[in-house]
Protein backbone atom coordinates (compact mmCIF):
# COMPACT_ATOMS: atom_id res chain seq x y z
CA UNK A 1 0.00 0.00 0.00
CA UNK A 2 3.06 2.32 0.39
CA UNK A 3 5.15 4.51 -2.62
CA UNK A 4 8.60 5.93 -1.98
CA UNK A 5 8.11 8.49 0.21
CA UNK A 6 9.55 11.71 -0.54
CA UNK A 7 12.74 12.38 1.87
CA UNK A 8 12.51 16.06 3.64
CA UNK A 9 15.35 17.74 4.43
CA UNK A 10 18.34 15.96 6.22
CA UNK A 11 19.67 17.14 10.00
CA UNK A 12 16.46 19.50 10.84
CA UNK A 13 17.28 21.46 13.48
CA UNK A 14 15.14 21.89 16.29
CA UNK A 15 13.11 24.83 16.46
CA UNK A 16 13.77 27.55 19.53
CA UNK A 17 11.42 27.53 22.23
CA UNK A 18 7.74 29.99 21.51
CA UNK A 19 8.60 32.80 23.61
CA UNK A 20 5.58 33.00 26.13
CA UNK A 21 3.99 36.36 27.36
CA UNK A 22 4.45 38.51 24.52
CA UNK A 23 1.13 39.80 24.64
CA UNK A 24 0.69 41.68 27.71
CA UNK A 25 -3.12 42.44 27.58
CA UNK A 26 -3.70 38.67 27.89
CA UNK A 27 -5.60 37.71 31.11
CA UNK A 28 -4.93 34.34 30.87
CA UNK A 29 -4.16 30.99 28.60
CA UNK A 30 -3.99 31.49 25.22
CA UNK A 31 -2.87 33.87 22.64
CA UNK A 32 -4.78 37.15 23.41
CA UNK A 33 -6.80 35.56 25.99
CA UNK A 34 -8.72 33.31 23.32
CA UNK A 35 -8.87 30.48 26.32
CA UNK A 36 -10.06 30.46 30.12
CA UNK A 37 -6.98 31.12 32.31
CA UNK A 38 -4.45 28.10 32.30
CA UNK A 39 -5.69 26.08 29.66
CA UNK A 40 -4.81 25.82 25.83
CA UNK A 41 -7.08 27.19 22.89
CA UNK A 42 -7.45 25.14 19.95
CA UNK A 43 -9.55 25.45 16.41
CA UNK A 44 -9.63 23.76 13.44
CA UNK A 45 -11.61 22.39 10.87
CA UNK A 46 -11.39 18.62 11.43
CA UNK A 47 -14.78 17.67 12.63
CA UNK A 48 -14.39 14.13 11.89
CA UNK A 49 -11.07 13.90 13.94
CA UNK A 50 -12.76 15.61 16.77
CA UNK A 51 -13.36 12.43 19.39
CA UNK A 52 -9.77 10.95 19.01
CA UNK A 53 -8.53 14.44 19.45
CA UNK A 54 -10.83 14.70 22.71
CA UNK A 55 -9.97 11.74 24.08
CA UNK A 56 -5.82 13.10 23.54
CA UNK A 57 -7.23 16.40 25.21
CA UNK A 58 -8.55 14.40 28.32
CA UNK A 59 -5.51 12.37 28.46
CA UNK A 60 -2.99 15.10 28.01
CA UNK A 61 -5.12 17.09 30.94
CA UNK A 62 -4.35 14.35 33.31
CA UNK A 63 -0.96 13.80 33.16
CA UNK A 64 1.10 15.83 35.31
CA UNK A 65 1.63 19.41 33.79
CA UNK A 66 -0.94 18.90 31.37
CA UNK A 67 -3.77 21.40 31.40
CA UNK A 68 -7.11 21.80 29.79
CA UNK A 69 -7.96 21.89 26.12
CA UNK A 70 -10.46 24.39 24.98
CA UNK A 71 -11.44 22.63 21.41
CA UNK A 72 -13.48 24.75 18.76
CA UNK A 73 -14.49 23.17 15.53
CA UNK A 74 -15.15 25.65 12.30
CA UNK A 75 -16.24 24.66 9.25
CA UNK A 76 -13.22 24.65 6.11
CA UNK A 77 -15.58 27.58 4.36
CA UNK A 78 -15.40 29.90 7.69
CA UNK A 79 -12.38 28.56 10.07
CA UNK A 80 -10.23 31.66 8.07
CA UNK A 81 -12.99 34.66 8.31
CA UNK A 82 -12.83 33.17 12.44
CA UNK A 83 -8.92 33.40 12.65
CA UNK A 84 -9.16 36.67 11.07
CA UNK A 85 -11.36 38.33 13.34
CA UNK A 86 -9.50 36.50 16.49
CA UNK A 87 -6.20 38.10 15.25
CA UNK A 88 -7.35 41.90 14.72
CA UNK A 89 -8.71 41.31 18.53
CA UNK A 90 -5.43 39.55 19.72
CA UNK A 91 -7.56 36.53 20.42
CA UNK A 92 -5.97 33.80 18.24
CA UNK A 93 -6.07 30.70 19.53
CA UNK A 94 -2.94 28.76 20.76
CA UNK A 95 -2.71 26.16 18.59
CA UNK A 96 -4.81 25.91 14.87
CA UNK A 97 -5.14 24.95 11.69
CA UNK A 98 -5.02 27.70 8.87
CA UNK A 99 -7.85 26.26 6.59
CA UNK A 100 -9.40 29.45 4.35
CA UNK A 101 -6.58 31.50 5.49
CA UNK A 102 -5.30 31.26 1.09
CA UNK A 103 -1.82 32.82 2.56
CA UNK A 104 1.74 31.16 1.96
CA UNK A 105 3.11 30.49 5.04
CA UNK A 106 6.18 32.38 4.84
CA UNK A 107 3.40 35.60 4.90
CA UNK A 108 1.66 34.16 7.82
CA UNK A 109 4.91 33.61 10.00
CA UNK A 110 6.23 37.53 8.93
CA UNK A 111 2.23 38.44 10.20
CA UNK A 112 2.62 36.95 13.73
CA UNK A 113 0.26 34.07 12.62
CA UNK A 114 2.08 30.89 13.56
CA UNK A 115 5.48 30.56 14.41
CA UNK A 116 7.55 28.13 15.18
CA UNK A 117 7.53 24.70 17.19
CA UNK A 118 9.85 23.13 19.61
CA UNK A 119 9.36 19.37 19.42
CA UNK A 120 10.99 16.96 21.74
CA UNK A 121 13.78 14.48 19.87
CA UNK A 122 11.45 11.57 20.05
CA UNK A 123 8.78 13.26 18.23
CA UNK A 124 11.67 14.73 15.43
CA UNK A 125 12.72 11.01 15.38
CA UNK A 126 9.04 9.82 14.82
CA UNK A 127 9.02 12.64 11.81
CA UNK A 128 12.45 11.75 10.37
CA UNK A 129 12.18 12.14 6.34
CA UNK A 130 8.48 13.54 6.59
CA UNK A 131 9.60 17.43 7.19
CA UNK A 132 10.51 19.40 3.72
CA UNK A 133 11.86 23.03 4.25
CA UNK A 134 9.45 25.64 3.06
CA UNK A 135 6.44 23.58 3.65
CA UNK A 136 6.94 22.75 7.40
CA UNK A 137 10.79 23.95 7.86
CA UNK A 138 11.37 27.70 7.60
CA UNK A 139 14.77 29.11 8.28
CA UNK A 140 16.06 25.37 9.69
CA UNK A 141 12.58 25.44 12.33
CA UNK A 142 9.97 23.18 12.27
CA UNK A 143 6.65 25.07 12.30
CA UNK A 144 4.55 22.34 11.73
CA UNK A 145 4.44 18.51 10.47
CA UNK A 146 2.18 16.06 8.28
CA UNK A 147 -0.53 13.92 9.97
CA UNK A 148 -1.97 12.78 6.68
CA UNK A 149 -0.24 11.42 3.48
CA UNK A 150 -0.36 12.47 0.28
CA UNK A 151 -2.26 9.69 -1.67
CA UNK A 152 -5.26 11.08 -1.79
CA UNK A 153 -7.80 12.73 -3.84
CA UNK A 154 -10.99 14.58 -3.09
CA UNK A 155 -13.42 13.85 -5.46
CA UNK A 156 -14.46 10.46 -4.50
CA UNK A 157 -17.53 9.24 -5.58
CA UNK A 158 -19.63 8.30 -2.83
CA UNK A 159 -23.19 6.98 -3.16
CA UNK A 160 -26.12 5.56 -0.83
CA UNK A 161 -26.62 2.21 -1.88
CA UNK A 162 -30.33 2.52 -0.24
CA UNK A 163 -30.92 4.08 -3.09
CA UNK A 164 -28.31 2.73 -6.43
CA UNK A 165 -30.13 -1.18 -4.85
CA UNK A 166 -33.74 0.73 -5.48
CA UNK A 167 -32.44 1.49 -9.04
CA UNK A 168 -30.79 -2.15 -9.50
CA UNK A 169 -27.30 -0.95 -9.67
CA UNK A 170 -24.65 -3.51 -7.82
CA UNK A 171 -23.08 -1.86 -5.32
CA UNK A 172 -19.68 -3.53 -6.18
CA UNK A 173 -19.72 -1.90 -9.59
CA UNK A 174 -19.71 1.75 -9.26
CA UNK A 175 -19.89 4.32 -12.58
CA UNK A 176 -16.44 5.18 -13.50
CA UNK A 177 -17.16 6.86 -16.88
CA UNK A 178 -18.76 10.38 -17.51
CA UNK A 179 -21.19 8.08 -18.89
CA UNK A 180 -21.76 5.55 -16.89
CA UNK A 181 -22.40 7.81 -14.01
CA UNK A 182 -25.04 9.87 -15.92
CA UNK A 183 -26.80 6.68 -16.57
CA UNK A 184 -26.60 5.75 -12.93
CA UNK A 185 -27.52 8.85 -11.43
CA UNK A 186 -30.41 8.73 -13.97
CA UNK A 187 -31.59 5.16 -12.63
CA UNK A 188 -31.53 6.39 -9.00
CA UNK A 189 -33.90 9.78 -9.80
CA UNK A 190 -35.89 7.27 -11.39
CA UNK A 191 -36.27 4.54 -9.37
CA UNK A 192 -36.86 7.17 -6.68
CA UNK A 193 -40.41 8.46 -7.92
CA UNK A 194 -39.20 12.02 -7.69
CA UNK A 195 -37.96 11.49 -4.05
CA UNK A 196 -34.56 11.59 -4.78
CA UNK A 197 -32.05 13.56 -7.46
CA UNK A 198 -29.34 11.78 -9.31
CA UNK A 199 -26.31 13.80 -7.54
CA UNK A 200 -25.65 16.27 -5.15
CA UNK A 201 -22.82 18.77 -4.87
CA UNK A 202 -21.45 21.79 -2.70
CA UNK A 203 -21.19 24.05 -5.44
CA UNK A 204 -21.40 27.16 -2.85
CA UNK A 205 -17.80 26.19 -1.81
CA UNK A 206 -15.46 27.50 -4.66
CA UNK A 207 -12.73 26.57 -2.71
CA UNK A 208 -13.46 23.15 -2.45
CA UNK A 209 -14.36 23.48 -6.01
CA UNK A 210 -11.21 24.21 -7.36
CA UNK A 211 -9.80 21.61 -5.34
CA UNK A 212 -12.29 19.05 -7.16
CA UNK A 213 -11.91 20.17 -10.87
CA UNK A 214 -8.21 20.38 -10.56
CA UNK A 215 -8.07 16.54 -9.62
CA UNK A 216 -10.73 15.87 -12.09
CA UNK A 217 -8.80 17.56 -15.04
CA UNK A 218 -6.02 15.22 -14.20
CA UNK A 219 -7.87 12.36 -14.07
CA UNK A 220 -9.23 13.38 -17.95
CA UNK A 221 -5.51 13.85 -19.02
CA UNK A 222 -4.11 16.74 -17.16
CA UNK A 223 -0.03 16.69 -16.85
CA UNK A 224 0.17 18.73 -14.10
CA UNK A 225 -1.53 20.18 -10.91
CA UNK A 226 -3.09 23.39 -9.48
CA UNK A 227 -3.54 24.46 -13.28
CA UNK A 228 -0.02 24.34 -14.09
CA UNK A 229 1.57 21.83 -16.00
CA UNK A 230 5.00 19.92 -14.65
CA UNK A 231 7.38 19.88 -17.82
CA UNK A 232 6.78 23.61 -18.59
CA UNK A 233 5.71 25.47 -15.44
CA UNK A 234 3.16 27.13 -17.64
CA UNK A 235 -0.53 27.60 -16.24
CA UNK A 236 -3.06 26.04 -18.59
CA UNK A 237 -6.64 25.78 -17.04
CA UNK A 238 -7.95 25.87 -20.81
CA UNK A 239 -6.31 23.13 -21.65
CA UNK A 240 -9.47 20.21 -23.12
CA UNK A 241 -9.23 18.11 -19.96
CA UNK A 242 -10.46 20.97 -17.94
CA UNK A 243 -12.96 21.71 -20.67
CA UNK A 244 -14.46 18.33 -20.48
CA UNK A 245 -14.53 18.26 -16.94
CA UNK A 246 -16.86 21.32 -16.65
CA UNK A 247 -18.86 20.41 -19.70
CA UNK A 248 -19.76 16.90 -18.15
CA UNK A 249 -20.31 18.66 -14.82
CA UNK A 250 -22.68 21.52 -16.35
CA UNK A 251 -24.47 18.25 -18.76
CA UNK A 252 -25.62 16.77 -15.05
CA UNK A 253 -27.63 19.94 -14.39
CA UNK A 254 -28.40 20.73 -17.73
CA UNK A 255 -30.04 16.90 -17.78
CA UNK A 256 -31.81 17.82 -14.18
CA UNK A 257 -30.07 14.91 -12.89
CA UNK A 258 -28.20 17.80 -10.28
CA UNK A 259 -30.35 18.41 -6.83
CA UNK A 260 -31.97 21.87 -7.14
CA UNK A 261 -30.07 23.93 -4.88
CA UNK A 262 -27.04 22.52 -5.14
CA UNK A 263 -25.44 25.67 -6.37
CA UNK A 264 -25.63 27.34 -2.99
CA UNK A 265 -24.29 24.19 -0.34
CA UNK A 266 -21.53 23.80 0.96
CA UNK A 267 -20.26 20.45 1.77
CA UNK A 268 -21.81 19.89 5.21
CA UNK A 269 -25.32 20.81 3.67
CA UNK A 270 -25.06 18.82 0.75
CA UNK A 271 -23.31 16.12 2.75
CA UNK A 272 -26.51 15.81 4.98
CA UNK A 273 -28.89 16.50 2.08
CA UNK A 274 -27.07 13.11 0.74
CA UNK A 275 -26.74 10.86 4.15
CA UNK A 276 -30.84 11.81 4.11
CA UNK A 277 -31.82 10.03 1.25
CA UNK A 278 -31.97 13.60 -1.01
CA UNK A 279 -29.83 11.99 -3.69
CA UNK A 280 -28.02 9.02 -4.67
CA UNK A 281 -24.15 10.41 -5.46
CA UNK A 282 -22.03 13.18 -3.97
CA UNK A 283 -18.59 14.02 -4.61
CA UNK A 284 -16.59 14.49 -1.66
CA UNK A 285 -13.31 13.56 -0.48
CA UNK A 286 -12.32 10.35 2.37
CA UNK A 287 -12.94 12.31 5.22
CA UNK A 288 -16.89 11.88 3.97
CA UNK A 289 -17.31 8.46 5.82
CA UNK A 290 -16.08 10.36 9.20
CA UNK A 291 -18.37 13.17 8.86
CA UNK A 292 -21.56 11.62 7.75
CA UNK A 293 -21.69 8.80 10.20
CA UNK A 294 -20.73 11.19 13.40
CA UNK A 295 -24.16 12.09 13.80
CA UNK A 296 -25.83 9.22 11.62
CA UNK A 297 -23.98 6.19 12.20
CA UNK A 298 -27.34 4.15 10.75
CA UNK A 299 -25.96 5.41 7.44
CA UNK A 300 -22.84 3.02 7.13
CA UNK A 301 -25.60 0.14 5.68
CA UNK A 302 -26.02 2.32 2.71
CA UNK A 303 -22.40 3.79 2.46
CA UNK A 304 -21.08 2.73 -0.98
CA UNK A 305 -17.87 4.22 -2.50
CA UNK A 306 -16.10 4.33 -6.25
CA UNK A 307 -13.06 6.28 -7.52
CA UNK A 308 -12.99 9.39 -9.10
CA UNK A 309 -14.79 9.06 -12.53
CA UNK A 310 -12.33 9.34 -15.80
CA UNK A 311 -14.00 10.18 -19.71
CA UNK A 312 -13.50 6.72 -20.55
CA UNK A 313 -13.71 4.90 -17.51
CA UNK A 314 -10.34 4.32 -17.38
CA UNK A 315 -8.08 3.61 -14.69
CA UNK A 316 -7.49 6.94 -13.14
CA UNK A 317 -4.04 8.72 -12.95
CA UNK A 318 -4.12 11.65 -10.14
CA UNK A 319 -0.92 13.78 -8.52
CA UNK A 320 -0.10 15.33 -5.57
CA UNK A 321 2.45 16.62 -3.83
CA UNK A 322 4.28 16.24 -0.31
CA UNK A 323 1.25 16.86 2.55
CA UNK A 324 1.49 20.15 4.12
CA UNK A 325 1.30 21.13 8.12
CA UNK A 326 -1.95 20.78 9.79
CA UNK A 327 -1.41 22.20 13.37
CA UNK A 328 0.17 25.55 14.02
CA UNK A 329 1.42 27.40 16.85
CA UNK A 330 0.70 31.09 17.33
CA UNK A 331 4.18 32.85 18.58
CA UNK A 332 2.24 34.83 21.13
CA UNK A 333 0.97 31.85 23.00
CA UNK A 334 1.59 32.12 26.74
CA UNK A 335 1.40 28.08 26.97
CA UNK A 336 4.15 27.78 24.66
CA UNK A 337 6.02 25.11 26.61
CA UNK A 338 2.61 23.05 27.31
CA UNK A 339 1.32 22.69 23.38
CA UNK A 340 4.52 21.76 22.61
CA UNK A 341 4.62 18.84 24.89
CA UNK A 342 0.96 18.18 23.42
CA UNK A 343 1.93 18.13 20.04
CA UNK A 344 5.09 16.08 20.32
CA UNK A 345 4.21 13.41 22.58
CA UNK A 346 0.44 12.43 20.75
CA UNK A 347 0.16 14.16 17.41
CA UNK A 348 2.94 12.94 16.25
CA UNK A 349 2.67 8.95 16.99
CA UNK A 350 1.92 5.79 15.17
CA UNK A 351 -0.71 5.75 17.56
CA UNK A 352 -2.45 8.98 16.00
CA UNK A 353 -2.20 7.47 12.49
CA UNK A 354 -4.54 4.70 13.72
CA UNK A 355 -6.85 6.97 15.62
CA UNK A 356 -7.07 8.92 12.49
CA UNK A 357 -7.87 6.02 10.29
CA UNK A 358 -11.01 5.34 12.98
CA UNK A 359 -12.35 8.25 12.42
CA UNK A 360 -11.75 8.17 8.32
CA UNK A 361 -10.14 11.30 7.70
CA UNK A 362 -7.56 11.86 5.27
CA UNK A 363 -5.08 8.78 4.93
CA UNK A 364 -2.90 9.17 7.88
CA UNK A 365 0.89 9.63 6.93
CA UNK A 366 1.12 6.09 8.35
CA UNK A 367 -0.64 4.29 5.64
CA UNK A 368 -0.27 0.50 6.97
CA UNK A 369 -2.16 1.44 9.91
CA UNK A 370 -5.38 1.58 8.37
CA UNK A 371 -5.45 -2.02 7.98
CA UNK A 372 -5.61 -2.38 11.83
CA UNK A 373 -7.77 0.61 12.33
CA UNK A 374 -11.85 -0.40 12.63
CA UNK A 375 -12.60 1.91 9.76
CA UNK A 376 -15.73 1.22 7.08
CA UNK A 377 -14.57 -1.40 4.66
CA UNK A 378 -15.57 1.41 2.07
CA UNK A 379 -12.95 3.65 3.40
CA UNK A 380 -10.23 0.80 3.49
CA UNK A 381 -11.30 0.18 -0.21
CA UNK A 382 -10.51 3.67 -1.09
CA UNK A 383 -6.87 3.98 0.96
CA UNK A 384 -6.45 1.14 -1.50
CA UNK A 385 -7.08 2.78 -4.80
CA UNK A 386 -5.47 5.96 -3.15
CA UNK A 387 -2.07 3.78 -3.14
CA UNK A 388 -2.45 2.69 -6.65
CA UNK A 389 -4.32 6.08 -8.64
CA UNK A 390 -2.48 8.76 -7.02
CA UNK A 391 1.39 9.01 -7.81
CA UNK A 392 3.75 12.02 -6.14
CA UNK A 393 4.14 15.35 -8.21
CA UNK A 394 7.24 17.40 -8.58
CA UNK A 395 7.37 20.56 -6.22
CA UNK A 396 9.02 23.67 -6.94
CA UNK A 397 9.65 24.19 -3.40
CA UNK A 398 11.65 20.65 -3.06
CA UNK A 399 13.71 21.59 -6.22
CA UNK A 400 14.47 24.99 -4.64
CA UNK A 401 13.01 26.22 -0.90
CA UNK A 402 13.64 29.70 -1.86
CA UNK A 403 10.13 29.24 -4.15
CA UNK A 404 8.35 30.06 -0.89
CA UNK A 405 9.41 33.50 -1.44
CA UNK A 406 7.57 33.61 -4.71
CA UNK A 407 4.24 32.32 -2.42
CA UNK A 408 4.45 35.40 -0.42
CA UNK A 409 4.86 37.98 -3.13
CA UNK A 410 1.86 35.96 -5.25
CA UNK A 411 -1.48 37.77 -4.86
CA UNK A 412 -4.93 35.65 -5.23
CA UNK A 413 -6.01 35.67 -9.04
CA UNK A 414 -9.65 36.32 -9.69
CA UNK A 415 -12.27 35.29 -10.25
CA UNK A 416 -10.22 31.88 -9.62
CA UNK A 417 -10.76 28.13 -10.95
CA UNK A 418 -13.61 27.87 -8.51
CA UNK A 419 -15.48 30.80 -9.25
CA UNK A 420 -15.88 29.75 -12.33
CA UNK A 421 -17.44 27.02 -12.01
CA UNK A 422 -19.52 28.34 -9.59
CA UNK A 423 -20.10 31.57 -12.38
CA UNK A 424 -20.99 28.45 -15.09
CA UNK A 425 -23.53 26.76 -13.30
CA UNK A 426 -25.35 30.15 -11.83
CA UNK A 427 -24.83 31.18 -15.90
CA UNK A 428 -22.90 33.76 -14.87
CA UNK A 429 -20.56 32.85 -16.84
CA UNK A 430 -21.60 32.30 -20.52
CA UNK A 431 -18.54 31.33 -22.15
CA UNK A 432 -16.12 28.64 -19.96
CA UNK A 433 -13.14 28.74 -22.40
CA UNK A 434 -12.90 32.18 -22.56
CA UNK A 435 -13.07 32.08 -18.87
CA UNK A 436 -10.37 29.51 -18.23
CA UNK A 437 -8.43 31.11 -20.78
CA UNK A 438 -8.58 34.69 -19.14
CA UNK A 439 -7.60 32.70 -15.87
CA UNK A 440 -4.76 30.97 -17.05
CA UNK A 441 -3.22 34.56 -18.62
CA UNK A 442 -3.84 36.01 -15.31
CA UNK A 443 -2.02 33.06 -13.72
CA UNK A 444 0.87 33.34 -15.51
CA UNK A 445 1.52 37.57 -15.81
CA UNK A 446 1.10 37.06 -11.88
CA UNK A 447 3.56 34.20 -11.34
CA UNK A 448 6.03 36.20 -13.47
CA UNK A 449 5.71 39.37 -11.54
CA UNK A 450 6.24 37.14 -8.00
CA UNK A 451 8.89 35.91 -9.39
CA UNK A 452 10.61 39.31 -10.35
CA UNK A 453 9.15 40.63 -7.20
CA UNK A 454 10.97 37.90 -4.73
CA UNK A 455 14.07 38.06 -6.96
CA UNK A 456 14.66 42.04 -6.77
CA UNK A 457 14.05 41.15 -2.94
CA UNK A 458 17.34 38.67 -2.76
CA UNK A 459 15.86 35.21 -3.40
CA UNK A 460 17.84 32.95 -5.25
CA UNK A 461 15.16 31.75 -7.92
CA UNK A 462 14.79 31.15 -11.73
CA UNK A 463 11.57 30.74 -13.40
CA UNK A 464 13.39 26.79 -14.20
CA UNK A 465 12.99 26.28 -11.06
CA UNK A 466 9.04 25.20 -11.66
CA UNK A 467 9.73 23.04 -14.76
CA UNK A 468 10.23 19.62 -14.72
CA UNK A 469 11.45 18.72 -18.13
CA UNK A 470 11.93 14.83 -16.71
CA UNK A 471 8.56 14.40 -15.59
CA UNK A 472 6.62 11.33 -17.06
CA UNK A 473 3.37 10.67 -15.95
CA UNK A 474 1.98 7.49 -14.05
CA UNK A 475 5.27 7.58 -12.00
CA UNK A 476 6.65 9.36 -8.60
CA UNK A 477 8.57 12.14 -8.86
CA UNK A 478 11.34 10.90 -6.14
CA UNK A 479 14.06 12.73 -4.62
CA UNK A 480 16.72 11.61 -7.30
CA UNK A 481 14.91 13.19 -10.08
CA UNK A 482 15.09 16.62 -9.21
Amino acid sequence: MTRRRLLGTAALTAAAAVAAGCDSSSGGGGAGGSGAAGSLSWWDHQNQLEPAKRAIFESFEATEGGVPVEYTYNNPAKLGQALQLAKQSNQLPDIHSNAGLEVPVPQLIAGGWVGPLSLDDAAMQRLEGALVEGKHVFDGAAHSFPIFDHHVYPTVTWFNTTLTGQAGLDPEAPPRSYEEFRAAARKVQDASGGKAGGWIWNIGMPNRLNEQVNVLAQAAGFEGGGGRLYRTGEFAYHDESYLTVIEFLLSMQQDGLLVPGSQTLIDDGARTRWVGGLAGYYFDGPWCPGVALKNTPEFAESLGVGPILTPDGGEPTTYRGTQGGEYWLTPTTEMGEQANRLLSEYFTTEDYSVEIANTMSQPPRDLEAVERSNAHPAYKKLITWFADQVFLAPEPIVKNSETTNVGAESKAVKPSLGDIVQGAFSGDVPDVRAALTELSDKANAEHERALAAAKDKGAQIDAADYVFENWQPKADFGPDQY
